[in-house]
């Protein structure tokens, strides 16, 4: 027996040394993580009656969706806090969400920025670069269905830190037949489809420059449609974070601006409670 417990001794002191280099390996050097739910939104109205399609939130729901999220401990986060996180491993709050709405109309003025600013929330807009602040579909002449606003219109907002404006595109968010390719899908056998979307980026840039204090940083790809060659090449042109429409939560990991990249986002409707909505975003 007294030879049987020198070498359970060894035995147990190479499980704790084990355990100890575990502890140290994935605790110290595993880099940090969190994990990202992002929200899509588009148009909204004041009744509910008014809202007809899977893409309009009333009011009402948006203001209950919202509280719903803040009373469940969730803090809405800034483009700027996620890069913070991923570039410097500053952390973001323990349960972060970032809530984006598509395509830039008034809407979003009149009707979400206040209700995000008197719930203490923020939110990230795509704008589609080409209909900012016109009256008409710039290709056709027609008056828009829904209006959008200008960048001097969404200023207060931007200033208080409850918008961010992003981009959705110039000009290529577009399907046939009113354009010629899908949102920024190649054509066939295009040959200069790099200058395709530089060109469409530049004219985003030129039109916002000097209009909005953030810095243009993130694009959500039109109906979600992307392709590696062009999230390649937004990358190179300093565009850090994408979006699709694709359901599913993000990990983001300190260190890997990789993780930035082709992000998830849910689609709220108005048939999503504030407590579905919740659950929702509180699954595994």
């Amino acid at each position: 027996m007294k030879r049987l417990w020198r070498p359970a001794l060894a035995c147990v002191l190479a499980l704790l040394a084990l355990g100890l280099w575990a502890d140290i390996r994935w605790g110290v050097f595993s880099p940090p993580r969190c994990r990202l739910p992002v929200l899509i939104y588009h148009h909204f109205v004041e009744e509910d009656g008014d809202v007809d399609t899977g893409t309009v939130v009333s009011a009402r729901r948006l203001r209950e969706q919202l509280a719903a999220l803040r009373d469940a401990g969730y803090t809405a986060v800034s483009l700027a806090q996620v890069l913070d996180f991923v570039d410097q491993g500053t952390p973001l709050p323990e349960k972060s969400v970032l809530i984006t709405i598509d395509d830039g109309y008034t809407s979003n003025l009149d009707i979400a920025a206040p209700i995000l600013e008197e719930l203490g929330m923020r939110a990230t807009v795509f704008v589609i670069g080409i209909n900012e602040g016109e009256d008409c579909y710039v290709h056709t002449g027609q008056p828009f269905a829904l209006p959008r606003f200008s960048y001097g219109e969404a200023v207060p907002w931007v200033e208080r830190g409850v918008l961010d404006l992003q981009c959705h595109t110039f000009d290529l968010h577009r399907l046939p037949p009113d354009g010629e390719r899908e949102g920024v899908l190649p054509l066939s056998g295009e040959g200069d489809y790099d200058q395709v979307l530089l060109e469409d980026l530049a004219q985003f840039r030129q039109r916002r420059e000097g209009r909005v204090s953030t810095p243009l940083v993130a694009l959500a790809y039109p109906f979600g449609y992307w392709c590696a060659q062009a999230d390649q090449i937004l990358a190179q042109e300093g565009i850090r974070l994408t979006f699709t429409t694709r359901e599913h939560r993000n990990t983001l990991y300190a260190g890997h601006p990789e993780t930035l990249r082709l992000l998830g986002r849910y689609n709220v409707t108005q048939a999503v409670s504030g407590p579905a909505l919740v659950a929702r975003l509180n699954r595994p």
